[in-house]
């Protein structure tokens, strides 16, 4: 396998940022040229160029950053409104060491801008002051990279293990810099006390940030001075909240570049950066230069062939993929180190005197947590046995597919993923990695429960809505147990919700949907397994000890299923099967249930040991209680941005009042989060994993949320069309033509009724329908039946419904239409209750048209207080996809939102002249012309609709 680059310099050079490999010999950059130690990234085109091997003698200057990897990298790929940054690993920090190789996780990062030299210059000063202020730093060996490939790693790996400190990782995993000033220090660190206002002010006044003004300021000032402070100053307070806003607005505009027109994108880009810095540095992305994270232990591969690292890994956890394919089409394998995002800790502990069927209490001594390389003497009681030493890790893998945060990725997608899957592996080994010595793994998975359904992120104690229809969830319920019974093949589900009101619903229809797959002949002939445990009830009065009555109802399936034996390179045994566990979150209750089944597995890899122990009931075994508690709150922190709840229980196996009193508070912060930071975080999450373009910041603009990527809007959409076409259009006579979604005010013969929805416009020979359509559960609310021999004009044309974003302020892409038809008894309006109601009053349900500044074209219709003619309005919905790939790029045939509601009206005008026997030559209905101006628009917003719209920008962007 080609070598990862372990140390390279980044260089400020005239023409572009160099990439200096500091090795020698095979340690190369380019896999296409064995000669290249360099690679150029020219400034503004983002092109990469390899340099010869003699000119990287005159780099060595000021103005050089020493990184351990470009683990994330946004060269070309991280382009919001034409900028572009290089992200790469500045420190990193050794917390465990798997078979001799080291395992780090990412402590901090540096954002250089590739715009021009003084903006990258200055980004890397800034990253070199802060590199020589942390207490971390970079390990590495001044001659390593004078031996051979497997020596180098070898004496690498020694020099850092036993440099790891003896402290529990969940302590050195949040050690603090020195860079920030002590009274900001003790204002971070108490901003309870001193309040968010104090912390801000001092957050921007000494951590290097400018105040307000973002984009908007002076061009003369330096303009990466203050973006380049993005490398400065992450504190605990930070990282504790990864999605908080920082305050002020970071300078990002380009000494060198064009000034881009004004857009969301640039706008939110500071935003963007602050977060790609909090996310990156946050202490949960990890890495090895030559052992793979993303696959378990039995699954790692001797690699004969040589491929890079890269193109061996899962890309199920290979969360730097998409920020990587610049270098990888390139061919710069050694720059391209696969990052997973989740948990890794490793504890070291002592038997003393164990000798299998004997007690615990008189035989068995386990010395205190500790990571491998302390030096440890335990004080254990004198037995006759010799003392025997083992290394347990713990490794939990994020999934990249639906990732997200709690409230805004619930539940399963088209293709079966479900939220929050993570896979956890617990290894038993000896320290050593003797290859005589078996080694043990133990394979968990938590998940969403694998269907349609959500809940809102402004109630305390949400009620779960199931969303589509039988038939689409019993597919994805199915395509996601198929992929995971051919990951790990038998199943056993764990549901941990509630029997009772809100959560009932949802697991009664999980229960539901799999008697349904195992009556369709179960998963490759297997029945799926479904245990559904109250969690709460049977741990009522705080009594989480009682989840052991879980394991034991099913000890039959975890002793068929077992766990994996490795001794050196064979596989003496295979783990035959998963536990996959759930709760609403996929956290708390999870997390409890995980460890008792981890800590099953541990007693029983130690019996197989001859050591018969109880884990659980020995208090000197607090470690791994720890271990476990340091793993479930990494793990909600990257789903819900706070620790997990009844995190006191699983670190101690108590419960008390405090833990009850901690949890209340854990619980708003998460509120706090999910109605507030959330919305703009996932946008980021989704942008960095290269699910959505930058179309996603318009449309966080516009409605201060996204869609979701994994759900396919356009099936949504054909779904609809179909579903409403099914309901409405009853007479056999008819002929569908066609079926469009579009958007219309709330309020009919209204032109500007704020919100406007998505709803359904269908063509028949004989008639237009408007369906009010409910897209979580795929049902029509309504629909209006207008015969085509009362209509008297069709308009298209601009169609501005708000001017508080450009996007929504563009003439070219805001266009809709207009149908003008004559009230009467053809037409039908049909409301959706219980059951579909007939011939509804049209006095219950109009409103009163505007009368001041009405669209010109209807003004004729207020004759009277109630018209004998009216008009429904559709707007149509905006060609751009935020879920589309950016690297796709407009494509050259795009259809014109003007051409495309023409097309429409024009297709209702032929249907109209066939239905009435005209001919084409007939005077024609359709006429373009503004529906509501630029003009008009601007005259229609108060200025309540700007202060509404500033406050929520303010709270959430």
């Amino acid at each position: 396998m080609p070598a990862l680059l372990r140390k390279l310099a980044i260089v400020a050079a005239v023409d572009g940022l160099i990439l200096h490999a500091q090795a020698s010999g095979p340690r190369h950059i380019a896999g296409n040229n064995n000669e290249t130690s360099s690679i150029r990234i020219d400034y503004k085109t983002n092109k990469i160029t390899a340099l010869p091997a003699g000119a990287s003698e005159p780099l060595n200057g000021k103005d050089v950053l020493e990184a351990c990897g470009l683990g994330i990298t946004a060269t070309g790929l991280l382009s919001v409104a034409s900028y572009s940054f290089l992200v790469s690993i500045t420190q990193r920090q050794q917390v465990a060491q798997i078979q001799g190789r080291p395992i780090y996780a990412v402590t901090n990062v540096a954002i250089i801008p590739i715009s021009s030299q003084a903006d990258a210059s200055r980004a890397i000063t800034q990253a070199r002051k802060e590199s020589s202020q942390e207490e971390i730093t970079i390990e590495s060996s001044s001659d390593e990279d004078d031996l051979p490939d497997n020596e180098t790693d070898r004496a690498e790996a020694e020099a850092e293990i036993g440099s790891v400190p003896a402290s529990p990782t969940r302590d050195i995993s949040h050690v603090r810099g020195t860079s920030v000033g002590s009274i900001a220090e003790d204002v971070i660190a108490k901003k309870v006390r001193f309040g968010r206002f104090a912390a801000n002010w001092l957050s921007r006044k000494n951590l290097g940030l400018p105040g307000p003004g973002g984009l908007e300021q002076d061009v003369s000032e330096p303009p990466f001075d203050e973006a380049s402070s993005l490398s400065a100053d992450v504190n605990e307070a930070k990282l504790e909240a990864l999605d908080e806003t920082l305050p002020g607005e970071e300078a990002a505009a380009q000494s060198e570049f064009d000034r881009p027109k004004s857009g969301q994108p640039a706008e939110l880009l500071p935003k963007l950066l602050r977060y790609t810095k909090l996310l990156f540095a946050s202490h949960n992305f990890f890495f090895a230069y030559d052992y793979d994270l993303t696959r378990s232990l039995h699954m790692q591969e001797a690699r004969k062939d040589q491929l890079p690292l890269h193109k061996v890994v899962d890309p199920l956890y290979f969360w730097n993929r998409h920020l990587m394919d610049k270098f990888i089409d390139y061919g710069a394998h050694g720059l391209v180190l696969p990052l997973i995002q989740g948990f890794v800790g490793q504890r070291e502990f002592t038997i003393a005197g164990a000798e299998k069927k004997q007690s615990s209490k008189d035989s068995v001594e386990l010395a205190e947590g500790r990571i491998l390389g302390e030096k440890h003497e335990a004080e254990a009681v004198e037995t006759n046995a010799s003392k025997r030493e083992y290394l347990l890790t713990l490794i939990s893998r994020r999934s990249v597919k639906r990732p997200g945060l709690r409230y805004l990725r619930r539940g399963v997608d088209d293709e079966g993923n479900t939220a929050n899957t993570v896979e956890t592996e617990q290894i038993l080994s000896v320290p050593e990695w003797t290859p005589s010595h078996p080694a043990y793994s133990y394979l968990q998975v938590r998940g969403s429960i694998p269907l349609y359904f959500s809940q809102s992120p402004y109630a305390l104690k949400p009620v779960p809505a199931l969303h589509h229809s039988a038939e689409t969830n019993l597919l994805a319920f199915g395509r996601h147990f198929r992929e995971f019974s051919r990951r790990y093949g038998n199943i056993q589900a764990v549901s941990l919700i509630d029997k009772l009101a809100g959560e009932l619903k949802l697991g009664e229809q999980y229960e539901r949907y799999t008697e349904s797959l195992n009556a369709a002949g179960g998963i490759d002939g297997k029945p799926l397994q479904l245990e559904w445990f109250d969690f709460h009830r049977e741990c009522r009065g705080m009594k989480f000890e009682n989840v052991s009555r879980l394991v034991e109802r099913l000890k039959d399936t975890l002793n068929e299923f077992c766990y994996t034996i490795i001794a050196g390179n064979d596989i003496l045994q295979t783990q035959k099967g998963i536990i996959r566990t759930n709760c609403m979150d996929c956290l708390d209750r999870t997390g409890v249930a995980q460890c008792a089944f981890g800590q099953w597995a541990l007693e029983r890899q130690l019996e197989h040991e001859g050591i018969d122990i109880d884990i659980g009931g020995d208090s000197s075994t607090q470690w791994f209680n720890t271990l476990w508690a340091d793993n479930g709150d990494a793990i909600s922190k990257q789903y819900s941005s706070t620790a997990a709840l009844k995190g006191d229980y699983t670190r101690t196996r108590k419960r008390d009042y405090r833990g009850a009193l901690n949890d209340l508070g854990l619980t708003l912060s998460r509120y706090y989060n999910n109605i507030v930071n959330d919305f703009f975080s996932q946008a980021c999450i989704d942008y960095l994993l290269g699910n959505v373009s930058t179309h996603v910041f318009d449309e966080f603009a516009i409605q201060l949320q996204t869609t979701d990527p994994g759900i396919s809007v356009q099936k949504l959409r054909q779904n609809a069309i179909d579903t409403s076409c099914k309901i409405v259009i009853s007479s056999p006579s008819e002929e569908f033509l066609g079926g469009w979604t579009m958007l219309t005010p709330r309020q009919p013969n209204t032109l500007r009724t704020l919100p406007f929805e998505e709803s359904v416009l269908l063509l028949t020979d004989a008639a237009v329908y408007s369906c009010r359509f409910d897209w979580e559960t795929d049902k029509v609310l309504s629909f209006e039946r207008i015969d085509l021999r009362s209509i008297s004009r069709i308009h298209y044309g601009t169609y501005i419904t708000s001017i508080l974003t450009d996007s929504q302020a563009d003439e070219a892409t805001n266009v809709g239409l207009v149908i003008v038809y004559r009230d009467g008894d053809a037409n039908t309006l049909r409301v959706n209750t219980r059951s579909l109601q007939s011939d509804v009053d049209l006095n219950t349900l109009e409103t009163t048209t505007n009368t001041d500044n009405e669209w010109d074209l209807v003004s004729w219709l207020r004759g009277s207080k109630r018209a004998t003619t009216r008009f429904v309005a559709f707007k149509g919905l905006p060609l751009s996809n935020p879920a589309a790939s950016p690297r796709l790029g407009p494509s050259a045939g795009t259809v014109r939102e003007m051409d495309r509601i023409r097309s429409v009206c024009l297709d209702i005008e032929r249907a109209m002249f066939a239905g009435q026997g005209r001919n084409v030559e007939a005077v024609s209905v359709v006429e373009q012309s503004d529906i509501i101006s630029l003009a008009d628009a601007k005259k229609r917003t108060g200025w309540l609709e700007y202060l509404v719209y500033d406050l929520k920008k303010m709270v959430w962007a």
